[in-house]
């Protein structure tokens, strides 16, 4: 049967449309980014690498043990310096050397097992090396992005960021490392001097890294020179706690976190224990179970941006600090290791949410010369609690493995109920100093 021929248009297919191009994050940053992916790897691998490395020479479980210990050390003691050092010196030139640092570091421990030389003590001090490197290109990462990307773009940079971390430290290094290990022992200390030195080419093909460094305005730049170096030094290593201590919103963020740090410690103290005996987790699936927290900041570093849109940054950040806190309890009543698994991904899918959410205060209201010794002194009183959340989650756990949940969790609801103005107010600040920045930028 024929049919009369139709006038149409030529159809096209239509692809999915690209995001506009004041949208972008635009290709600098995603060099930057690829940096990051690569410096998180390594961060992954040697997490697992050295420990299994320690095994082989040693069966004492308390110098085993100490490596992990070894490597909360550089951000108790160096994290203060190291945040002046990030305010004072050129940031992604600090990357790009705490990598090559941290790579020729790892060649050395390398080479020292190649000729026979590896001891115990040499893994403690590579390990210590390459997390001081750590406490300087972690925070100076998250201050470079604001010169990367206009502020608006702050959120959905921040989201990337963190998703790439997620992804190559918890869900590829780790098992990478593992992986290599079993080809031989030297070949995950190789891998991961391949991946900070990669990240450190990477920066180094970023134009902005060769611009002349001009510091900020600020609390260093005095009048006087060489004779008031060293007394500026020391006056301005204590600048991030004074700050800290003394501005209203910074107290107030820093109380938050260190209540919700404390919550949180007490069940990683317990996380083993809790999945093997109360959850029945067998040891060969305790890995797979572990990738709850992996999969849940994943999701939730995708999710964010759309979230805080949606919803509001006061609502987003309010939200997820409770839902950390409803999550732990929901994992200290759960019998069963399914249920525990999409807890523990709810919890880590908040944790990365509010991560972002709050990020946005740091890098738009905090002033950019004190940057990074604020972010110094907030890690050290974070990893400084870290400990003492451990304890208490050791002591409760006698008494039943799920109590260091249940409390944990209701610290941590307690804690975002205090701190709701404070929540309030850093999210509406941060809010209105983006919004400003992005009218000044779109003014230029």
């Amino acid at each position: 049967m024929a049919t009369a021929p139709t006038s149409t248009a030529p159809t096209t297919t239509t692809a999915p449309a690209d995001p506009p191009r004041d949208q972008r994050l635009g290709a600098t940053f995603h060099r930057f980014w690829g940096a990051g992916v690569f410096t998180n790897l390594a961060d992954g691998m040697i997490l697992v690498a050295l420990p299994l490395i320690a095994v082989t020479l040693t069966q004492d479980p308390l110098l085993v043990a100490g490596l992990t210990a070894t490597r909360f050390l550089p951000w108790l003691l160096l994290a203060p310096v190291s945040g002046l050092l990030i305010d004072r010196v050129h940031r992604m030139r600090a990357m790009a050397v705490s990598n090559t640092v941290a790579a020729l570091t790892m060649a050395a421990l390398a080479g020292a097992m190649f000729t026979g030389h590896l001891s115990i003590w040499l893994l403690y001090a590579a390990m210590f090396v390459v997390i001081a490197c750590e406490t300087v290109s972690d925070p100076a990462s998250r201050i470079t992005v604001v010169q990367l990307v206009p502020a608006r773009l702050l959120d959905r940079a921040n989201s990337r960021a963190e998703g790439g971390r997620l992804v190559a430290q918890d869900c590829l290094g780790r098992p990478v490392a593992g992986f290599l290990f079993t080809a031989g022992a030297v070949a995950p200390l190789l891998g991961i001097a391949g991946s900070y030195a990669l990240c450190a080419v990477l920066l180094c093909t970023i134009p902005l890294v060769w611009r002349r460094h001009v510091p900020p305005p600020g609390p260093d730049q005095g009048e006087d020179a060489d004779g008031q170096e060293q007394q500026g030094f020391l006056r301005s290593l204590g600048e991030g706690f004074r700050l800290v201590f003394t501005d209203r919103i910074l107290r107030g963020n820093m109380l938050c976190n260190a209540g919700a740090m404390i919550g949180v410690n007490m069940t990683v103290a317990v996380l083993v224990l809790y999945a093997r005996e109360d959850l029945g987790v067998p040891a060969a699936l305790f890995g797979i179970f572990l990738l709850s927290t992996a999969f849940g900041g994943v999701l939730g570093s995708l999710a964010a941006f759309r979230l805080l849109v949606r919803f509001g940054r006061r609502a987003v950040v309010t939200v997820s600090y409770a839902g950390m806190g409803v999550f732990l309890v929901a994992t200290g009543l759960m019998n069963s290791p399914y249920l525990a698994f999409v807890t523990l991904a709810g919890f880590s899918f908040c944790v990365v949410v509010s991560n972002i959410g709050g990020s946005l205060y740091f890098q738009t209201v905090v002033p950019d010369a004190v940057r990074g010794r604020i972010s110094g002194a907030s890690k050290t009183i974070g990893w400084g609690l870290a400990p003492v959340g451990a304890l208490l989650g050791g002591l409760l756990g006698r008494v039943d493995l799920a109590l260091p949940y249940l409390v944990g969790g209701v610290l941590v609801i307690l804690t975002t109920f205090l701190a709701r103005r404070i929540i309030a107010d850093t999210a509406r600040l941060a809010d209105e100093a983006a919004a400003r920045l992005s009218a000044e930028g779109d003014r230029s």
